[in-house]
């Protein structure tokens, strides 16, 4: 079983930004709300601290000299540190998709609301506890009595029947896991997939959900009644079923 959530006075987190008045903020704000925060004035002192000390995740300025978030996000991601959320004076979707596509799991543009970027600080660490772990085997992961083994592919129904994804349904379902709580656009899908799977183009996702919802559907016995697990966020894209129901 997945273990909960560890409690937030024994959650660490680095703030990463070249200003000193955003970071004496940051760590204020976030310690008031039960946070054990540490901070870094850019990228030497970041990998500094991460070489001696346990982070659970980093609160990063995209926009800094020397080595910028963007870069150091992309640098960490590939190096599986801690789960970063991008910070950024900037809104634009651009930067946002920019961000998330590097591997940041979540962007929140100044200026900030501290209760909402205390929030989505939970919900990234609670999303980490319940999809960063998987079977013995190493390559099962468990949500809401399926089972998806990552190697063959294969997609076991709480009912027990079984069936084969494409390399581009696992592609999505994959990305659906890592992000069970988020509105995602066909962009972002897109962006996310090419990591398994490269020929899939914003056309063809609404097709390619069509097709995965039937085979769900399907893979319960005598047509018996299922929750949808993909759900349409109308105006904002799609969005996988939320995490509470995630079993181990």
């Amino acid at each position: 079983m997945i273990s909960p959530i560890q409690p937030l006075d024994k959650v660490t987190l680095l703030v990463v930004d070249d200003t000193q008045d955003i970071r004496d903020l940051l760590e204020a704000a976030l310690s008031r709300r039960g946070f054990h925060v540490l901070t870094a004035d850019g990228a030497a002192q970041m990998d500094a601290i991460l070489h001696n000390r346990r982070i659970d995740l980093i609160i990063l300025d995209s926009m800094m000299p020397g080595e910028d978030g963007l870069s150091i996000c992309k640098r960490l991601t590939q190096a599986k540190g801690p789960p970063i959320i991008m910070l950024s004076a900037r809104g634009q979707d651009v930067d946002r998709l920019e961000g998330l596509e590097l591997g940041a799991q979540d962007y929140v543009a100044k200026p900030f609301n501290a209760d909402e970027l205390a929030a989505r600080i939970r919900i990234v660490l609670g999303r980490q506890a319940v999809f960063g772990a998987v079977s013995a085997s190493g390559t099962t992961l468990h949500f809401f009595g399926w089972a998806l083994d990552n190697v063959s592919r294969r997609l076991t129904s709480p009912s027990g029947h079984e069936l084969i994804l494409s390399e581009a349904e696992f592609a999505l379902m994959s990305v659906f896991l890592r992000y069970p709580d988020r509105a995602l656009q066909r962009e972002q899908l897109v962006a996310k997939m090419s990591e398994l799977h490269e020929s899939t183009t914003e056309q063809a996702i609404d097709t390619l959900i069509s097709r995965l919802r039937r085979k769900l559907k399907n893979a319960y016995p005598d047509g018996d009644e299922c929750e949808e697990l993909i759900r349409t966020v109308y105006g904002k894209g799609y969005m996988f079923r939320p995490e509470s129901g995630i079993i181990k």
